[in-house]
C-alpha cells in the first residue's frame, strides 16, 4: 500500500475501486485534488500499519489473526 500511495506521487493518480488494477476507477490529482490526498493518506496509513503489525508478529508480540 505504501508503495502505491508512492507511485501516485509520481503519476499524479491513484487506483481506487473493489476490482483493484483489473477494472479500477482512477483519481486525479488535478482532477478531485481532496480525494486523491484523502487516498493518499489512507494508503499510506494502511501500509505503515500493516508493516508493524507484521514486525510485530514477527518478534511475537503480537497474536496471529483468526482464521474464519
Amino acid at each position: 500500500m505504501v508503495f502505491i500511495a508512492h507511485q501516485g506521487l509520481s503519476r499524479g493518480w491513484l487506483p481506487f475501486g473493489r476490482k483493484g488494477f483489473f477494472r479500477r476507477i482512477e483519481v486525479r490529482r488535478s482532477e478531485h485534488p481532496f480525494f486523491y490526498w484523502l487516498l493518499f493518506v489512507l494508503y499510506g496509513a494502511g501500509g505503515v500499519a500493516s508493516m508493524i503489525f507484521a514486525l510485530m508478529l514477527l518478534m511475537g508480540h503480537a497474536a496471529p489473526l483468526p482464521v474464519l
